[in-house]
């Protein structure tokens, strides 16, 4: 192996500096069945050599491997240069390399291959990340490499089926601490001050759950049984981060999960390191978690906030278990992967943590974003096909995550949890350190219940779309005399499926609701529910009571009106959840005029007190405002909600409820004189007692000033600046400048965006700029870019990588127009766009779908 230490740094003449590619980064699926069914055993010897303040990185890799015959097999690898190559001990002199592909010739039945090169840091989020801290100049590196960028870290066999060990070896500044997959077992000093640290062989893993952490982070330790744990955060970071919580939530779901699968937490030490410019939320790399610092509270929390968080905490460590020590095969059964997880970690909340109310939050949350996937053109079964690398992230979305954990929810709701656990536990003991399919699941489950359980696969997973259920109930004087469950789905997507549920049968007593549960089973158009006959008379039947099914649930005029005169009465809050969600989904399906959403909700939100209610509530609310009340009517409506929130502000004596009413008020500020009251109330003009307007508050009040050119915004936004100096201060700052309803700085930031994702340094500093462009107040002002928008899209997809090219696409859509001619622009775009441009049609559908709808229950609510 070369030493990192002694680069030479003259013209090697097997030196070649990496190709401009002639295709696009992918790898298929046929490509990786094929190299799995060749290779096996392989082992990586890393050795990475850090400069702090450089722009690039060395590194060494050896890969061990055996291979099936002599043929030529490829490595996936994007790089800078490559400096050397051996093949079993063989220099190669010009590498077949085509920038993100390198052939290896020369080869036997097992195999050493040697690369020295170089690389440059990614600022994407992806790959390598690198990040200056705007606060002290500090550096900080991570990795993130789902599902395809372990090869841009270094040469490899980028596929989740081949799995390996890896011997990871960094030389780095000596004041950085280095959070890898496995423990450190030794370190020495080098002669330029730096240290190399020598970590642990690991054990067989994925490529893609590789890690490597470095910088200055703050280090946060604790231990638990035998498993040391560690919480990582920027030095500035550092004051805001609540060690106990964490660990605690830590401590509870290695507990809850060593027991639940009877399987011990199987991968030595537990870190957990917060990081900057991160896209997701967190990711599950092997004993090395990665979270997105936005789970680090800088601003006073809800109750709320920390159940997401610890939702994330505890999804991201039943991937260790499901996703890490059992893997898929390939990215077709990602799905399972992400819903497993976030039915455990919802299961764990309620089982093992004080956030009781999981399921709640899991149906206002996750259930609410599968239901709208579920709904929009680009629908897809839970389970389907992923022909490569790049349609990975295609279904990456509400229904892998939300609609797969209700499906599961369901499941284990009809098998029982003791059939559920039983079936997991041989799955882990079966094929621990290895790969599966949805199959071998299905298989591991079916033995813990003792039945086959493919034929639900079929109607749950392998269908799009969802199901419509609704109650007819006969009554005989006060009796129940017939109930019967009715079962529909959308002409384009016909497919009847079976259904578990409880039927909540609500009546009125006096001045109290009170609330009988059925059971009921349907997979077909209709089915009796013969348990609910000689029961007292329902005023309201609900036919998802404790929200087992994933389906939506039809009203029929009787029930609408007592959930008008009385829905508030209901002391169920995950009843009235559901409740409300229903109420949403007409509002949606243009069967509830959104001005009488409106009306309906003000005064009923304004006397719930359930702070996950409220949220939900308010949200729709705010949405309903922004994209369903007609244009003419839009600046009464949001100053009669700011009134509402104003007004809720002034009563209520709950700190939770505060912020979140406080939240929504400043979002819903959309006339003049409501952002001025809202300045009064950061500047302690106006008080309200026990409010205190926190510094995201702060920020999104300052935009507001810009955008809509309130006199003293640019004071505003310096003074705000001042007290916020982080990189979020950064990030705000750039919205505050772009928001200026001035010509010539929409201009300057509109080329600067077509530049790519480090137009501003990074691609989420690219992104904040990209946030503050697009304002209702300034439709006229921005015209122009509309057509610029369209036409621009092709190129931009052509030529950015997926997380640039979604950025753009989100954050630069006219969203502020909800009208038919950008609909007719967009759908012309769509018919102009080949199907081999698969993201940007599926993009340009979802949103084309989205605003179609949008239009349609505008001209529903002045019908």
């Amino acid at each position: 192996m070369v030493s990192l230490i002694t680069w030479h740094n003259g013209e090697d003449p097997n030196r070649m500096d990496a190709p401009t590619p002639t295709t696009r980064d992918v790898l298929t699926q046929d490509e990786a069945i094929g190299r799995a069914a060749r290779v096996s055993a392989v082992e990586y010897d890393l050795t990475l050599d850090i400069t702090q303040g450089s722009p690039t990185y060395r590194g060494d890799v050896t890969i061990r491997f055996r291979l099936a015959d002599t043929a030529p097999v490829f490595l996936d690898f994007t790089g800078k240069r490559i400096e050397r190559m051996e093949v079993n001990g063989t220099a190669v002199e010009a590498p077949a390399w085509t920038g993100y592909r390198l052939t290896l010739d020369g080869l036997g039945a097992q195999n050493t291959v040697h690369i020295t090169y170089e690389n440059e840091y990614d600022h994407t989020g992806d790959g390598f990340h690198q990040f200056i801290d705007p606060e002290d100049g500090q550096e900080y590196l991570y990795t993130n490499f789902e599902p395809y960028s372990a090869h841009r870290l270094m040469p490899c066999f980028d596929q989740p089926d081949l799995k390996a060990t890896y011997r990871l070896t960094v030389s780095a500044p000596a004041a950085w601490q280095l959070i890898a997959n496995s423990p450190a077992e030794g370190t020495s000093a080098l002669p330029d001050g730096r240290v190399r640290t020598a970590f642990e062989r690991t054990k067989p893993f994925s490529t893609y759950l590789l890690a490597l952490i470095a910088g200055p982070y703050e280090v946060f330790r604790s231990q638990h049984g035998t498993v040391a744990l560690g919480f990582f955060a920027r030095k500035s970071l550092a004051p805001h981060v609540d060690q106990d919580e964490l660990f605690e939530v830590t401590k509870q779901g290695l507990d809850f999960y060593a027991e639940f699968f009877d399987y011990p937490y199987p991968f030595g030490k537990y870190d957990q390191v917060f990081v900057p410019e991160f896209n997701a939320g967190a990711m599950e790399n092997v004993a090395a978690v990665t979270h997105s610092e936005r789970m680090v509270f800088r601003d006073p929390p809800t109750e709320n906030d920390r159940l997401g968080r610890a939702e994330v905490i505890l999804h991201e460590m039943a991937h260790m278990w499901f996703g890490d020590l059992v893997t898929m095969k390939w990215w077709n059964d990602l799905w399972l992967n992400e819903s497993f997880a976030t039915y455990m970690a919802y299961l764990s909340l309620a089982e093992a943590t004080r956030f009781t109310t999981a399921w709640q939050a899991f149906n206002s949350g996750m259930k609410n974003w599968a239901y709208r996937q579920d709904q929009l053109v680009t629908t897809h079964p839970i389970s389907g096909v992923v022909a490569d690398t790049e349609q990975t992230f295609l279904n990456f979305d509400g229904i892998t995550y939300g609609k797969g954990a209700a499906v599961i929810k369901q499941l284990v709701a009809a098998m029982g949890m003791e059939g559920f656990r039983a079936g997991m536990r041989g799955y882990f003991k079966q094929h621990e350190y290895g790969n599966t399919t949805l199959s071998q699941w299905l298989d591991a489950l079916g033995q813990g219940v003792g039945r086959d359980l493919h034929g639900w696969a079929q109607a749950w997973l392998e269908t799009p779309s969802l199901n419509t259920i609704a109650a007819e109930v006969e009554t005989d004087g006060e009796r129940i005399s017939a109930l019967a469950l009715r079962q529909s789905a959308p002409a384009s997507y016909p497919t009847l499926r079976p259904h578990h549920v409880e039927l909540a049968l609500v009546r009125e007593e006096g001045a109290r609701i009170v609330i009988d549960s059925v059971p009921g089973n349907i997979d077909g158009e209709r089915a009796e529910v013969g348990s609910a006959v000689g029961r007292p008379a329902p005023n309201f039947v609900f036919p998802n009571h404790n929200d087992h099914a994933f389906a939506k649930i039809a009203l029929d005029e009787r029930s609408l009106e007592f959930v008008r005169s009385s829905l508030e009465r209901v002391e169920d809050p995950l009843l009235r959840q559901l409740i409300w969600q229903t109420l949403w989904n007409m509002v949606r399906d243009q069967q509830l005029k959104s001005t009488d959403y409106l009306e309906l909700a003000g005064p009923k939100v304004a006397m719930e007190h359930d702070h996950e209610l409220v949220e939900t509530i308010l949200s729709q609310m705010t949405a309903t405002l922004a994209r369903y009340v007609p244009e003419g009517r839009k600046l009464q409506a949001g100053h009669r909600l700011f009134g509402l929130c104003l007004d809720a502000l002034q009563r209520t004596t709950d700190p939770d409820l505060r912020i979140i009413w406080a939240r929504t008020l400043i979002g819903v500020a959309i006339n003049p004189p409501d952002i001025r009251h809202c300045g009064d109330l950061a500047d302690g003009k106006v008080e309200i007692p026990g409010l205190t307007i926190d510094q995201e508050m702060r920020w999104s009040i300052a935009s507001r000033y810009v955008a809509y050119g309130v006199e003293s915004a640019a004071e505003r936004v310096a003074e705000e600046r001042r007290r916020d100096p982080s990189d979020r201060g950064q990030r705000a700052l750039l919205r505050c400048e772009v928001s200026a309803p001035d010509a010539a700085v929409k201009q300057a930031a509109w080329e600067k965006f077509q530049t790519g994702p480090s137009a501003y340094g990074s691609l989420h500093l690219t992104g904040a700029a990209m946030s503050g462009f697009h304002y209702w107040a300034q439709k006229d002002l921005l015209q122009p870019y509309v057509e610029r928008y369209f036409e621009a899209l092709p190129g931009i997809f052509e030529r950015e990588e997926r997380e640039f090219s979604g950025t753009y696409f989100s954050s630069l859509w006219p969203s502020y127009l909800v009208d038919r001619p950008t609909l007719e622009r967009a759908q012309h775009l769509l018919a102009a766009t080949p199907e081999s441009s698969t993201l940007l049609r599926r993009s340009l559908r979802e949103a084309i779908d989205d605003l179609e709808r949008a239009v349609k229950c505008r001209e529903f609510a002045t019908s």
